[in-house]
């Protein structure tokens, strides 16, 4: 009895203790179906990725925006060209984009791009970035993350559950889980997160596994834990150290691959279906 109040207590200290306030800094609307913000530390500027058509179509319709920090456009098509764009990554002064059979790699001095091409994907979704500078991306419905290393893509992890969401813990990449999807985005069950050891890559369940939404994006949250987006719910979720959800904040479906800004309390957050992106402050 004495261990089961004490996990009860442990678990009410990790959810009490992310709460925080947010409310909107700044929007920006007249976007193009935005999937994913990226902020540049180096430049004080954010990227949005605009897929600006069907997410799955070769169009070209594609295109990158580039946003002051403040809330400004400083240029609406910094790249064009692109087909379906959606996570992106930064290393070495290089934007990385997720494309619907490809890899883009920008020079963010030049914009000089490449595409490493990937066959037969499925749904290529987010991308995280290694210290080594190894890209992993998520193939929604191929249930498999694939790495980009040295000019070679291959695949790096098998049978998952619809990953989408990527970031990188110390020895682990965590997986934000869609859930079990139809190729109409239709669910049976609601995902998780899940982690996978970046050596042996294995793949370890959180103390929690109950099912938590529809998983988009996520980034670290400033307290301790992640946040993460549900898209097909429009919410964002705090979820901590033991794979346990709360509901931060009720947003609109649509809410995409966010971001954090953490030396400006900032939380950015793509409304696809709106075509906005939203800054959220938070304290």
């Amino acid at each position: 009895m004495k261990i089961l109040l004490h996990f009860f207590i442990v678990v009410f200290c990790f959810i009490g203790k992310n709460s925080y306030s947010l409310s909107v800094k700044w929007k920006i609307d007249g976007l193009a179906k935005p999937e994913s913000a990226i902020y540049d530390r180096l430049t004080d500027s954010i990227y949005v990725s605009n897929i600006n058509g069907e997410s799955l179509e070769l169009d070209k319709n594609g295109f990158i925006s580039k946003i002051s920090i403040s809330g400004k456009i400083i240029e609406k098509y910094w790249i064009k060209g692109l087909d379906g764009p959606k996570g992106m990554a930064i290393f070495d002064n290089f934007l990385f984009v997720s494309d619907i059979n490809k890899i883009w790699k920008i020079s963010l001095k030049d914009k000089k791009k490449n595409a490493f091409k990937i066959n037969d994907a499925g749904f290529l979704n987010d991308l995280t970035v290694d210290r080594s500078g190894n890209i992993y991306a998520s193939d929604m419905f191929k249930n498999q993350i694939y790495i980009l290393k040295d000019k070679n893509i291959l695949i790096w992890k098998k049978l998952l559950f619809s990953p989408n969401g990527l970031i990188i813990d110390k020895e682990n990449l965590i997986v934000a889980q869609w859930g079990s999807v139809t190729k109409n985005f239709e669910t049976k069950t609601s995902g998780y997160l899940v982690k996978i050891n970046l050596k042996t890559r294995d793949v370890k369940k959180f103390f929690s596994t109950r099912p938590i939404g529809n998983l988009d994006g996520i980034v670290f949250n400033k307290k301790d834990g992640f946040l993460v987006t549900d898209w097909v719910n429009g919410k964002l979720f705090s979820i901590n150290k033991l794979g346990i959800a709360s509901l931060l904040k009720k947003l609109n479906k649509g809410s995409a691959d966010l971001e954090i800004v953490m030396h400006k309390d900032l939380i950015l957050v793509p409304q696809m279906l709106d075509n906005s992106l939203i800054a959220f402050s938070f304290n």
